[in-house]
């Protein structure tokens, strides 16, 4: 009896003494910020349950994007829509260009290597070898992706313009091993510099647009492409656009500084989603420019329990 009562009462505090645990992790995590959640998951797994409630808390509560900024090795500057700034390390995103970005997930390209990224939790899937070893200008790629890659319906498309009266589109679906490519007569006329890609998720297309009234939209089912009449009422019924103004100022950058964004789409409730376009902030005049980059991107921890593939 004696013998029984020791391991009661010692399963009672090793109960206890848990319980305390998780509620000073939980505690605790209420009162830290992104970057101090990010590094206490490796504590334990009391703090690592902690800190994913309160990840998921700052997901819930985020309709607004965050602004990540790279190209200075690994070392990234995040932006919160609060206009907190904090300085983590992505080894991902050396020698990288974010080409997309989507409900959270960042497509990246790499030395002739594409995969997808969600860049708080480091969670990496990797894609189909691109057809084009590297991306010659990087300015006139622009790419879209229907939903997470996680998902079975998930299609990537990479889009460029290849000549001047043609657009080019590398399409890639779920589960398959090769990029298919489909070909687009397109004149400066039609569709002036490409600024932007995004999904329609009612169409079912891909559009891509060029900053002023220019749209062309690629079907991903039949395969067919559309021209949009300039000023047309169909144009104003797809996409709400959003500009951010001083970002410079928010990331403390120098005047010398110029930087090549990468925006995001963000789906609304009433379909008409809101999309922040690619842009190149110029640095001031007279000064001696520092390139460096950077996406808008939706703070969601996603980790996966075992390796995930493509």
């Amino acid at each position: 009896m004696d013998q029984h009562s020791n391991i009661s009462e010692a399963n009672s505090d090793n109960k206890k003494r848990n319980n305390s645990i998780h509620l000073l992790a939980q505690i605790f995590s209420d009162y830290l910020e992104l970057k101090e959640l990010l590094r206490i998951r490796g504590v334990c797994k009391d703090w690592k349950y902690a800190s994913t409630e309160a990840l998921a808390r700052i997901e819930t509560f985020q309709d607004e994007p965050w602004f990540l900024m790279y190209g200075e090795g690994s070392t990234c500057s995040l932006l919160s829509n609060e206009d907190k700034l904090y300085t983590l390390n992505i080894p991902e995103f050396e020698g990288a260009t974010c080409v997309a970005s989507n409900s959270g997930w960042l497509l990246l390209f790499r030395q002739g290597s594409i995969f997808f990224l969600c860049p708080f939790s480091r969670t990496r899937i990797d894609l189909p070898k691109f057809p084009l070893p590297e991306l010659i200008d990087c300015s006139e790629y622009v790419a879209a992706f229907s939903s997470a890659p996680t998902s079975e319906d998930c299609t990537v498309a990479v889009i460029n313009r290849w000549h001047e009266i043609a657009l080019q589109l590398h399409l890639l679906r779920r589960s398959d091993q090769r990029w298919r490519v489909y070909e687009c007569l397109c004149t400066i006329g039609d569709l002036s510099t490409i600024k932007f890609a995004t999904y329609n998720y009612k169409e079912g297309a891909f559009q891509i647009l060029d900053g002023f009234n220019g749209l062309i939209t690629f079907d991903a089912r039949t395969k067919r492409w559309r021209k949009h009449v300039e000023n047309s009422s169909s144009v104003g019924k797809y996409l709400r656009c959003k500009i951010c103004n001083n970002l410079s100022e928010k990331l403390g950058l120098e005047k010398n500084v110029c930087v090549s964004t990468c925006g995001t789409q963000i789906s609304q409730c009433d379909g008409l989603d809101i999309v922040i376009q690619n842009e190149n902030i110029q640095a001031a005049k007279g000064s001696q420019n520092c390139q460096v980059k950077g996406v808008w991107i939706q703070p969601k921890f996603f980790k996966m329990t075992h390796e995930h593939r493509w």
